[in-house]
């Protein structure tokens, strides 16, 4: 209930300071109205709508929400806030020309932000961008750009910043996030570096029981390890792909739920940061209920995909949305960047989904051989060549891995299908040259015009619009080829109108049958020849010399060459051609041959096991058994790479091609080519080790570094967070890596996330570190959030990844780093306040410890030691508003609610009670003291006795209430602060210090009420003398209550202080004698006020 009522207090406070600024904005529009002849400069005030969008008013900028929780101060130089804000129903004017305005128009109606800059020097730039895509970075580049703010400025933009609304803005920040208005008003200044004296680590651990790791969960070594072959390789489900948009939708067993409490991760964190978190903390949640594992990590796996895909999807609408002007070439350019990095994210991951799929199936791969009554190994007589390809595919892992590497590499290439226009279908219009030819505009004299007559005899007679048919034509082939669908490049040559072409394609079917209907009857396909087919397209891939001159009927040639180079495995031809100019390319022309040749081998040996039983085979001729050796002698080379994969990416990597040479040696290729050949421990060790971490950096620690420029700044966001989800995922399967490289990589991705405020991902990972680890990253995380309601969501989110042990030994650790940094710098800085800034940051930190009940006594015990260093600072203040404003009224109830959970034992609950006790009644006697003393501290003039009586009625109030709780303190049970420590000395030394100044306290509420009373005017001279004896009795009565032994006052009191006590004590008897010598003198007098006892004669 306490926290509920402090969070539900700060949440008013926050409203209230809200309906504070709306007033003030109200107030401003109305000034401004009023007085826009004058022009007076206030502060920018933006809230306006951006152009295109249907959302409405776009929120200010707040500080609050802001990813950099100190941002640097600005520099020195002044600048002048000039842009009044545009009142409303009123257009706002400035200094800029109708043409500007103009300008401003054009922009609006174009969809951009009209911006402009100010400068230190007070001068303006102007430049439109589009709000959506722009961050703050990129309109800081354009501005200091276009200003040359290194050249007259002196400052390059790196060391510029942005400033809205009075609050710098992070260069990561989009501009429409901003509050930014169609016309708004930005100050460019110069920042100054600043640092801060509270660094950071961190680290992790998964709070929640791990899975057993014996738990048999498929690895990609298996499918090297493993000799029993799967049955047939496993294709990604046509379910999975038609579900692109959506995440993973788990069952009650599998229950991996789709991210759908996103704004719970709010604070300007990336969408796939937010998704990628939230499925992770879910599949370790629900991984204890889950009885196939493996189908559980490929669950993850497609939902890293969808979630990426869903993004790319977004990014590309984005620029393609973008405009053709100048200034969108930044934007353009960015998302570009941040596409190929995500799109070979997704590449990474959907390797590794196509590798676990295989690695899936083995075990329902090896009961059905089992089952089997044929010998596996052995090629039979009665086998078609679909049986042998099949056999090969189930008994030779290898190749299955690299039918794997080949369909996902198909799978890339499958988005960039081209789409074949059939505005000109030619089996509609038929050849143009031949109709040319029929009406004698064309001489036919020697020209030919089968398929193959341009190739022999040139092409001048083919008219442009035909060569440019043919080309697209054949671009559209070689794109479905290339993406491993032949089908459909088939289907594309028989709807535009070369059916011939189609059959060329398609004779490297293998021979196959099947029964159809009830009848028995057989259905066969395939081509009996098919290696004499594959020669011939190989021989035509490298048919050179050709007499062709036009532009589009060479470029329909290069397509032409590749096409028949992929489907005869001539990977030579591939490789050198213009158009395979990409690293998928290069690798997917030699997995196509290596597959090929493969197929082929078996299919010849299936050759020569028929030719064994019987002479009655299409293929039994000598010239046919010569051209399969030819063919295969040809692929000869390939199996170098058949051996080991590796060879074929080291190749790769030294390829002449220079694009090829390039991508290779990218992150995502390197990672990919060991992925393969399931070199883990390398991608670990060697690419992610090497590029997040400096050579040579073999620290194992958790400090965060967060002050400190490292080597993974220059990484992007985007790359941490991979390969963050690299090591999860490879140490739940299993695989073998250098344990602690993971750790520090992990570590690097949650220094990115809490440099930029994502504190409440971070427990997602630190909680799959060690435990000790997790600690000190929780208390770095800690350590830096001041905001109470932060705080407590931060603890709750900590919590949720551990237990309460973890969590308390994190409260203390903070609690006490915290006390320790600020006691240090209040060392430092020498300040006469009675209580200092860092005193109030010091006292905050109680506040960890009041959000959970099993912490409430850990609270007081800290506010307790908290107090004494201020008593013995002399901060007598600090004190009070400790106990008042940081302490729960409810401590000492919810204490003895919870007293069985909290962590300290009875004995150190008790005192830690008492010493609480203590303090409040120390503090309830110096508020009634401080009450008395305003009252009788102000300079009152009476004329009238009903003044002096109201007057007397109030003091003598106060003298009752303060002096009841000065001897509450004084005489507190067992007395005050005794037993509270167990340092009897350290209890001595604080009441050495408290108790002589309430003694003091006591004896002047006394002595100086007597004196205030006797100072009346009006009163009548009698009750003044009544009232004052009692009080100077009072006075002479503190020896009692300081010399009471069971209460040991006397011992907190020096010899200095004992001598001054007793002078207070002459000066009250002598008070006291003084009265009783003038009260016979005043009671035989007449009444009159002119002879009354002067308080001048008692002093």
């Amino acid at each position: 209930m306490a926290r509920n009522s402090g969070r539900r207090s700060d949440n008013v406070q926050r409203l209230i300071d809200n309906a504070d600024q709306s007033l003030s904005l109200l107030a401003s529009l109305d000034d401004w109205a009023g007085a826009e002849a004058s022009a007076a400069p206030v502060p920018p005030r933006l809230n306006v709508r951006v152009a295109g969008s249907t959302h409405g008013l776009v929120p200010p900028f707040s500080p609050t929400s802001s990813n950099d929780e100190n941002p640097p101060p600005m520099s020195s130089e002044s600048f002048d806030f000039t842009s009044p804000p545009a009142s409303p129903g009123r257009p706002q004017r400035s200094q800029r020309t109708e043409d500007s305005l103009g300008v401003v128009d054009l922009a609006v109606e174009a969809g951009l932000l009209h911006v402009k800059g100010v400068f230190p020097d007070h001068s303006v730039e102007y430049v439109d961008i589009e709000p959506r895509f722009t961050t703050i970075g990129d309109l800081k580049r354009m501005l200091c750009t276009k200003r040359g703010t290194v050249k007259d400025l002196g400052f390059a933009t790196s060391e510029a910043r942005v400033m809205f609304n009075g609050q710098l803005v992070e260069d990561d920040w989009l501009v429409v996030d901003c509050g930014l208005g169609i016309d708004g008003t930005i100050y460019v200044v110069k920042g100054v570096p600043t640092a801060t004296f509270l660094g950071g680590n961190l680290q992790t651990r998964w709070g929640t029981t791990p899975a057993d790791p014996r738990l048999p969960v498929a690895t990609i070594a298996s499918s090297y390890a493993q000799t029993a072959p799967p049955r047939q390789f496993l294709q990604r489900s046509a379910e999975a792909d038609a579900d692109a948009s959506m995440l993973v939708d788990f069952n009650t067993s599998l229950a991996l739920s789709a991210p759908a409490r996103g704004a719970e991760y709010t604070q300007k964190v990336r969408p796939e940061e937010a998704n990628f978190a939230e499925m992770v903390s879910d599949f370790y949640e629900h991984f204890s209920n889950v009885r196939d594992t493996d189908a559980y990590g490929e669950r993850l796996l497609r939902g890293y995909i969808e979630v990426l895909q869903s993004r790319l999807e977004a990014l590309e609408t984005a620029v393609e949305s973008l405009g053709r002007h100048s200034t969108a070439t930044l934007q353009r350019q960015r998302l570009l960047d941040q596409i190929k990095e995500l799109r070979d994210e997704r590449n990474t991951w959907r390797l590794w989904f196509e590798l676990r799929c295989i690695c899936h199936e083995k075990k329902e791969s090896d009961a059905l051989m089992d089952t089997s009554e044929q010998d596996p190994d052995e090629l039979h007589f009665n086998m078609v060549e679909d049986d042998a390809v099949r056999l090969l595919e189930a008994r030779n892992e290898k190749y299955k891995i690299q039918k794997a590497v080949k369909t996902w590499l198909e799978h890339m290439a499958m988005e960039r299908t081209v789409d074949v226009s059939e505005k000109r279908n030619l089996a509609k219009n038929g050849s143009r040259t031949l109709k040319l030819m029929k009406k004698g505009l064309i001489n036919t004299n020697g020209i030919l015009m089968d398929p193959d007559a341009p190739l022999r005899g040139g092409d001048r007679h083919i008219v442009e619009d035909d060569a440019e048919d043919e080309a697209e034509l054949l671009k559209g082939v070689w794109s479905y080829v290339r993406a491993g669908n032949l089908p459909e490049a088939v289907d594309l040559c028989i709807r535009l109108g070369d059916p011939w072409r189609a059959s060329s394609l398609s004779g490297g079917a293998h021979i196959g049958a099947s029964e159809v209907d009830d009848d028995r009857l057989l259905e066969r396909w395939g081509n009996p020849m098919r290696a004499l087919w594959k020669t011939t397209c190989w021989k035509f891939s490298e048919q050179k010399n050709l007499s062709l001159s036009k532009r589009n009927s060479l470029l329909a040639r290069q397509y032409e060459e590749i096409i028949y180079a992929a489907l005869s495995g001539n990977a030579t031809v591939l490789t050198q051609s213009s158009i395979c100019a990409s690293w998928e390319d290069h690798c997917w022309a030699y997995l196509q041959a290596m597959t090929e040749q493969q197929i082929d081998e078996v299919l010849h040996k299936l050759l020569k096991v028929k030719l064994q039983s019987t002479q009655l085979i299409v293929g039994n001729n000598a010239h046919y058994l010569r051209v399969y050796q030819a063919l295969l002698e040809k692929t000869k080379y390939l199996k170098r790479y058949q051996a080991s994969l590796d060879t074929l990416f080291e190749d790769l990597q030294n390829s002449t091609t220079d694009s090829v040479r390039k991508q290779a040696n990218e992150p995502h290729r390197l990672i990919q080519a060991k992925l393969v050949t399931a070199r883990v421990k390398h991608i670990v060790s060697h690419i992610l080790d090497a590029l997040i971490f400096d050579a040579g950096d073999e620290s194992y620690d958790w400090d965060l570094r967060l002050g400190e420029q490292t080597r993974a700044d220059d990484l992007t966001p985007t790359f941490l967070r991979f390969a963050a989800h690299f090591v999860l995922f490879a140490e739940f399967t299993g695989e073998h890596f250098d344990e602690q490289a993971s750790h520090m990589i992990l570590k690097a991705y949650i220094r990115h996330l809490v440099k930029h405020g994502q504190l409440k991902l971070v427990p997602v990972y630190a909680s799959k570190l060690p435990e000790s680890a997790a600690k000190d990253i929780y208390v770095q995380i800690l350590v830096s959030v001041e905001d109470r309601l932060q705080r407590e969501l931060c603890l709750k989110r900590i919590l949720q990844y551990s237990d309460m042990e973890v969590l308390t030994a994190v409260i203390a650790a903070t609690v006490q780093r915290l006390r320790v940094e600020y006691l240090r710098h209040n060392q430092e800085q020498k300040s006469t306040e009675s209580t200092t800034n860092l005193d109030r940051k010091c006292m905050r930190t109680i506040q960890f410890l009041c959000f959970y009940p099993e912490h409430r006594s850990e609270a007081l015990r800290r506010a307790n030691l908290m107090a004494r260093q201020f008593v013995t600072e002399g901060k007598f203040a600090a004190v009070k508003e400790l106990f008042i404003e940081h302490i729960p009224e409810d401590s000492i109830g919810v204490i003895n609610l919870h007293r069985t959970i909290q962590i300290l034992d009875g004995d150190a609950i008790d005192r830690a009670v008492r010493e609480y006790l203590s303090w409040k009644a120390y503090i309830r006697a110096g508020n009634h003291y401080d009450l008395w003393r305003s009252c009788s501290s102000d300079k009152h003039t009476f004329s009238v006795y009903s003044e002096e009586k109201e007057y007397l009625t109030e003091l003598m109030y106060h003298v009752s209430r303060s002096t009841s709780a000065v001897i509450d303190t004084l005489h507190f049970e067992n007395g005050w602060l005794l037993g509270c420590s167990e340092e009897p000395e350290e209890d001595a030394a604080i009441r050495q210090l408290c108790l002589p100044l309430l003694v003091k306290h006591l004896h002047f509420i006394q002595l100086e009420s007597a004196k205030l009373v006797l100072r009346l005017k009006h009163f009548p001279v009698e009750p003044k003398t009544q009232l004052a004896r009692p009080l100077l009795e009072k006075s002479l009565q503190v020896v009692d209550v300081v010399a009471d032994e069971h209460y040991a006052i006397a011992d907190a009191l020096t010899p200095e202080q004992c001598a001054d006590l007793l002078n207070a004590l002459r000066e009250s008897a002598i008070a006291l004698m003084h009265l009783d010598a003038t009260a016979p003198l005043t009671s035989s007098s007449a009444p009159a006020p002119s002879s009354p006892v002067h308080e001048e004669e008692i002093e």
